[in-house]
């Protein structure tokens, strides 16, 4: 054995195994650990970290939009409410106000029926009136032609 294989066989402890064509020592599979635990400390922190992050914004980012969905509908809830108060109202106030001029138009009815109703009445009297005078005047005419129609039987028979 030269110098040289001493030393190869010696490192790392000097523990060496020998399955056949696959000739292992301490050094291959510590180093390999050594290059993976390297691998995946620095892939941790360039690859693995930063996708996390972005997951991690990603979830942030729509947790906030969920939250805002809630927010918006809280928002429209309310607008419906108070739309639907003020619709009422404004339905109630249209409602008074044909009450009202349902009333207005009932009463200016009444007024002028009652208006043409004394017209009516005064016209009626009038009329009576006059009648009542016209009879008055009928019955002195009739009472003076009465009077005359005797005197001229009257008159006659006696002559």
């Amino acid at each position: 054995m030269d110098f040289k294989q001493a030393i190869i066989d010696n490192a790392w402890g000097g523990i060496n195994m020998d399955y056949g064509l696959l000739h292992l020592q301490l050094a291959t599979p510590t180093a390999v650990l050594i290059v993976l635990f390297i691998m995946i400390v620095t892939l941790n922190k360039l690859l693995f970290q930063p996708v996390l992050r972005t997951l991690d914004n990603r979830n942030e980012v729509i947790e906030k939009s969920q939250n805002r969905v809630i927010q918006v509908n809280e928002e429209l809830e309310q607008l419906k409410e108070d739309f639907q108060q003020k619709l009422d109202k404004v339905r109630t106030e249209v409602l008074h106000l044909r009450n009202a001029g349902h009333e207005k138009g009932v009463t200016e009815r009444e007024t002028m029926i009652t208006a043409e109703r004394d017209e009516l009445q005064a016209e009626h009297d009038k009329n009576i009136a006059e009648l009542g005078g016209e009879i008055e005047a009928t019955k002195n005419y009739f009472t003076k032609l009465n009077q005359e129609i005797s005197a001229s039987i009257s008159k006659q028979l006696l002559s």
